[in-house]
């Protein structure tokens, strides 16, 4: 059996803080000695949020950051079950296609803290916790966290690979959101947490005016 680990979102751009958090799931997997393999899920469409950029530049840019990572020996690959299916797209609908295609493996959801504490809104949220586990960073207070949710959290890592559901992550991971680089970006300021390979991509192809 293996822990297979899936990144979701909308990576609009992929930033440090996205890859802070596959360091740093990496280096506690790699300490425990555990098999284990991670993926960015790139979103075809969040229904809270606006349209993205094009899927096509978005999966160029997880391609940069997962030779980023290869760069220091952290192995990343990326699963396109979402980006290519119309949005609306229910993460009940993809975890339930997860749990079919690697019935005996451990999948876990690497979320921030500010998705955990969204949980409750998602679409059957009350059945996702059957079919995947969660892997939560601590980006957002936990005093805001729903209390079904605190319910299933624990902060201690061999506990969550016992029996509770959500680990909550507190190593430290670089404050930024991707919408706050858009913003730097339109307003042509060289935004921070980008990484360089990155920025120049974007530069290339004229994206985020």
């Amino acid at each position: 059996m293996s822990i297979r680990l899936f990144f979701g979102g909308s990576f609009d751009p992929v930033h440090d803080g996205h890859l802070d958090m596959v360091q740093a799931v990496h280096d506690r997997l790699t300490a425990q000695h555990l098999p284990f393999t991670i993926y960015f899920l790139p979103t075809a469409g969040n229904p809270f949020k606006s349209k993205p950029t094009d899927p096509t530049h978005r999966l160029a840019m997880l391609n940069v950051a997962c030779q980023l990572l290869k760069n220091k020996h952290i192995s990343a690959h990326i699963c396109p079950l979402e980006i290519h299916q119309t949005p609306p797209i229910y993460t009940i609908d993809t975890v339930q296609t997860l749990a079919t295609m690697y019935p005996n493996d451990t999948r876990i959801f690497i979320l921030g803290g500010d998705s955990l504490v969204n949980l409750p809104t998602w679409k059957h949220h009350d059945k996702i916790l059957s079919f995947i586990k969660i892997w939560a960073f601590g980006r957002a207070g936990s005093s805001t966290i729903d209390d079904e949710v605190l319910a299933n959290l624990t902060s201690d890592f061999d506990e969550f690979l016992a029996d509770k559901p959500i680990f909550y992550d507190n190593t430290p991971i670089t404050t930024v959101s991707s919408s706050q680089i858009r913003h730097a970006l339109i307003n042509n300021e060289t935004p921070a947490h980008l990484p360089l390979p990155i920025l120049t991509y974007i530069k290339q192809h004229g994206l985020y005016r």
